[in-house]
């Protein structure tokens, strides 16, 4: 008997419906005449066989055919998701993150590393990296690439220096980044290494930005809106807001001709107003963008309409951010695997197993959300015979997946989702682990979803 998948989807489009297969990926846009053929041939004792599909409706249903949203077998949908869990890729490490100092200069209210909680913060260590720590991250983050196997000529590692606060300890990212240059003809695995910091920009200066952009490293300054109001959960360690201070750094960095990306970071605030974001990019010619759902913690809990908020918020800047040629990282993720029918297995560097991190003590772990208890802090550099391609705890995170996650096999959303963050999954409910769903991404990426079905339905008809 021919069936619709279990994997297979209907969106009403007003017009037309579109059906979409959550593994295969490739909507099949009918006529609603169309539809209603099909459903009155599924229901009819005539559709044991494809090929007695009525006439008027056989070239739809070829199409349907062909994207497995129809199936002519019990067995084929169980086949197509062998196919692609088959097809989960091997951890591979291709992405470090340097933490220079776990120490900040601010303590921003929804902190997920933890600079809003004394207690937390506490157990930040005090000590910055050292040059001879630094350098022998070096050494291990260059082994970890080798071990993963990847392909030196087309590949592109990533190594950011992260906080606390980066800038803080300067004088080692500078270390750091010119060494780092300095090896790329030497070490072919690092020759289109691309480097970059994410800071909050107070302590950037005219000496600082030019020296950044001389090493080649991209500067990212976090903010949360245009506004002081979208910006009042962002605040130093004394709790005076800083957003005026960042706005002198963002004029400095004009003026100097040097581009920088914002790092968002979507407070209640901020996504009551789509205005604002986009008022930074006409003010400062911002070329750039990411936004960060904010995640919630054992000290701060956000209300569950946040999640469908944020996720519109998301759709609304990207329709408005590309009308001016510009492209969100987190949206544009998602859009590629989508246009390409490829399956998007992680929306992170650690649970897709490719990701270091890197303590200012040599300490290596999987996530930088756990820089407060090292949790998944698992090696050090010191450890010459470390694998982290091997390791039972990044083969572990590597298999962290929508798609080996029985729960999300009737989400439309199944293939573009990548899932969320397993940090975020473990403060949601008692008893959660890292295995656990982050709920936040579940709205994100269905809206997200709805949103290019009808996109590309417009698109063909225009």
């Amino acid at each position: 008997m021919v069936n619709i998948s279990r994997f297979t989807h209907i969106y009403d489009l007003g017009d037309a419906v579109a059906l979409y297969h959550s593994l295969r990926m490739k909507p099949v846009y009918l006529t609603k005449n169309a539809f209603k053929g099909l459903q009155a041939w599924l229901a009819s004792p005539f559709c044991d066989k494809i090929e007695n599909a009525p006439e008027k409706i056989r070239t739809e249903i070829h199409e349907l055919t062909k994207f497995k949203i129809l199936t002519q077998n019990e067995f084929e949908d169980d086949k197509v998701l062998q196919f692609v869990k088959s097809k989960i890729p091997a951890p591979a490490v291709n992405v470090c993150y340097m933490i220079l100092s776990e120490q900040c200069n601010l303590a921003c209210k929804y902190c997920f590393l933890g600079n809003n909680d004394s207690a937390k913060r506490g157990n930040f260590l005090r000590e910055d990296m050292s040059p001879e720590i630094a350098n022998r991250a070096i050494d291990f983050f260059i082994r970890q690439i080798k071990a993963s196997g990847l392909d030196v000529e087309g590949n592109k590692p990533v190594l950011i220096f992260y906080g606390g606060e980066p800038m803080i300890n300067f004088k080692v990212l500078e270390l750091v980044a010119a060494r780092i240059n300095k090896l790329r003809k030497k070490e072919q695995c690092i020759h289109n290494i691309e480097m970059s910091v994410v800071t909050n920009g107070l302590l950037l200066d005219q000496e600082k930005v030019r020296k950044l952009h001389d090493l080649g490293v991209a500067i990212a300054i976090s903010v949360d809106g245009f506004s002081e109001k979208a910006n009042s959960m962002r605040v130093d360690v004394a709790g005076q807001p800083v957003f005026l201070r960042i706005l002198e750094k963002l004029n400095m960095c004009k003026a100097m001709g040097v581009d920088v990306s914002l790092s968002v970071t979507l407070s209640e605030e901020t996504i009551r107003n789509t205005k604002d974001i986009l008022k930074l990019v006409d003010v400062y010619g911002i070329k750039a963008f990411g936004f960060n759902i904010m995640m919630s913690s054992d000290t701060f809990v956000l209300p569950h309409s946040y999640n469908e908020a944020a996720a519109k918020f998301i759709i609304d800047e990207f329709i408005e951010l590309r009308k001016r040629g510009i492209y969100e990282d987190r949206m544009m993720r998602k859009l590629k695997s989508f246009t390409n029918a490829q399956i998007y297995f992680s929306d992170c560097a650690a649970t897709a197993g490719g990701q270091i991190v890197i303590a200012p003590n040599g300490q290596v772990g999987i996530c930088h959300g756990c820089l407060h208890n090292k949790q998944y802090f698992i090696a050090h550099i010191d450890d010459d015979n470390f694998v982290a391609v091997k390791d039972k705890n990044f083969i572990e995170w590597s298999q962290i997946t929508p798609v080996n996650h029985q729960e999300c096999m009737n989400c439309p959303a199944l293939g573009i989702c990548g899932g969320g963050c397993p940090i975020n999954a473990m403060h949601l409910k008692s008893g959660n682990t890292i295995h656990s769903i982050d709920e936040r991404f579940c709205a994100h990426s269905k809206k997200t979803l709805e949103f290019f079905i009808k996109d590309l339905y417009r698109i063909i008809n225009e």
